[in-house]
């Protein structure tokens, strides 16, 4: 039936199409044409759609294969190339020893040796020696000229031995210094003759130190020394003393703890003070520190031990300073207390016409607050200014002798009193080559007594100043300038008071150096020739000159 169906539909679009197309009338017309024929094809579009092909399955290839090794050869041999060396500079030569001899207006003679061994980096050891004397005269009045000589001399020798991490050194020595009670009351009729004013001390001193040398700071630091004297004077005045001492510390991390202590013992003759004196110190203290600040606090406690007398003091002990401007800038402030000993020794050494056989106390400076600006200018440019107030207990005064009417006046004592100081310091020091240098330090001071109208022979202030001036190497010019102001003796019982001009001394010196091994010196002293008094009634040498000759071997 289909087929059938299909049969009879193309018949019937065959007859159809026939009709149709022998029915049309064939057409004939004229075309007139414009313009030529311009054929255009239109525009292409590319197909974006790239191929791609998805599989499902990755197949990584795996890839084996193996190196032969196999030794080249070069055809020569490799020479060892020498280490290079750093040339530096020849080790300048060292002389081993000196001798200095001079000669002088008012000293006569002068010499100093000194004796060292050369380079070694395990021991270093050494003697020294001087001599110095005078036999000079000073004008009391113009009518009276006293012998006022003095002999100086002193030997030592010294010895250091260094360790892997520790250093032993130490030094024996002898000195021995003649003076004479030359000053006295001019409006006394005396005279005085020169072996019954005569005065010698003599010392015998032994120094020992065992320390470290870790260039670490995890170690604990250490400093231990022993110290043994015997003084005396020409009345067989001594004084034995004995000093153990030791300061150990160690830094943990920005910390650091340490304690500092000394035992010290004097006993002296039946003529100075019928018992000994024994004074024990320990310091415990703690400290921090960061890269601008420093902080350290502690306690210094003494107990002083004299026969049946015994006192414990308790002295607070603290510092902070800050680094406002990288080393330019540094202020800092503190308090501190400390026990001070005055032994025959020590006071003998200060004022060397003291009274024979006289018993001393010792100074207690209850509190001492302070506070200042230090810094740096520059490389070679240092500065420190400070203000300190003190309380102090028996503060040593010297008095001329005052005990009896035939006294003259010639020998000092000792009186005690209470004072409240007040201080100004001042230091500034310039080392602008290896040329020129100089430094200064001054002291301004003001006392409040208990007793006493005056601080008697203390000056309200003192000035130093030191210069240098190398040229050349060749000559080296020094000058230095001493001042004090005005001081006060009491000069009897009554309360009279005598006034000491203010002082200044000025010094020069110039060196020749002829070689390495030989120069030569002289020194002008005292060039405003004022013969200034030390000491009430005890006035110092004028205007002199020092010559001498230096050899080096």
């Amino acid at each position: 039936m289909q087929k059938l169906i299909i049969y009879l539909s193309t018949f019937s679009l065959i007859l159809f199409a026939g009709k149709y197309s022998y029915s049309q009338d064939t057409l004939s017309k004229e075309v007139h044409v414009v313009k030529p024929y311009e054929p255009s094809i239109s525009d292409a579009f590319k197909i974006n759609k790239l191929p791609r092909i998805t599989d499902t399955v990755k197949l990584i290839p795996q890839v084996k294969y193996t190196l032969q090794t196999k030794p080249l050869n070069v055809g020569y041999t490799i020479d060892p190339i020498k280490p290079a060396k750093m040339v530096g500079e020849p080790l300048s030569k060292l002389y081993n020893s000196y001798v200095t001899v001079g000669l002088g207006t008012k000293i006569i003679p002068m010499i100093e040796a000194y004796y060292n061994n050369l380079r070694s980096k395990d021991y270093s050891y050494g003697a020294y020696y001087k001599h110095l004397s005078s036999f000079a005269k000073v004008d009391l009045t113009d009518d009276i000229r006293q012998d006022a000589g003095f002999h100086d001399n002193e030997l030592r020798f010294y010895g250091k031995k260094f360790l892997k991490n520790s250093i032993i050194l130490g030094d024996i020595g002898l000195k021995s210094n003649t003076v004479y009670h030359y000053g006295y009351n001019p409006s006394i009729d005396t005279s005085l003759n020169k072996d019954d004013i005569k005065q010698n001390f003599m010392l015998l001193n032994l120094n020992t130190n065992y320390k470290s040398n870790y260039i670490d700071s995890t170690h604990i630091n250490y400093d231990f020394g022993f110290n043994l004297d015997y003084f005396k004077d020409k009345f067989d005045n001594s004084d034995l003393s004995f000093k153990i001492a030791g300061d150990i510390n160690k830094i943990f991390s920005s910390e650091m703890v340490g304690v500092n202590f000394k035992i010290e013992h004097h006993s002296v003759s039946e003529s100075i003070d019928s018992a000994g004196n024994t004074i024990v110190n320990i310091s415990p203290w703690i400290g921090k520190f960061g890269k601008r600040f420093r902080v350290k606090v502690g306690v210094n406690i003494f107990s002083d031990n004299r026969g049946d007398y015994s006192n414990t003091f308790y002295f607070p002990m603290g510092s902070l300073e800050y680094d406002i401007a990288n080393h330019y800038l540094i202020p800092y402030a503190g308090a501190d207390g400390k026990l001070e000993i005055n032994d025959y020794q020590h006071t003998a050494y200060t004022n060397p016409f003291i009274m024979p056989g006289l018993g001393l106390k010792n100074t207690a400076h209850k509190i001492i607050l302070f506070a200042g600006l230090k810094g740096n200018f520059s490389s070679t440019t240092y500065y420190n200014i400070r203000a300190t107030y003190s309380l102090v207990d028996d503060m040593p005064l010297f008095v001329n002798n005052l005990d009896n009417t035939d006294s003259i006046g010639n020998m000092f004592g000792v009186i005690y009193d209470n004072a409240e100081v007040v201080s100004y310091f001042g230091e500034l020091s310039v080392t602008t080559s290896e040329k020129l240098s100089f430094h200064f330090k001054g002291n301004y001071s003001t006392y409040t007594l208990d007793t006493e109208k005056e601080a008697w022979h203390k000056p309200k202030f003192d000035l130093s100043f030191v210069t240098r001036y190398n040229l050349k190497n060749k000559i080296v010019l020094k000058a230095d300038l001493f001042a004090m102001g005005k001081r006060y003796a009491k000069i009897d019982n009554a309360g009279n008071i005598k006034e000491l001009e203010s002082v200044i001394d000025i010094n020069i010196g110039a060196e020749y150096r002829y070689s390495k091994a030989l120069s030569g010196f002289v020194h002008l002293n005292n060039l405003l020739s004022e013969s200034y008094y030390s000491w009430n009634y005890y006035p110092t040498y004028g205007f002199n000159i020092l010559a001498g000759l230096t050899y080096s071997f």
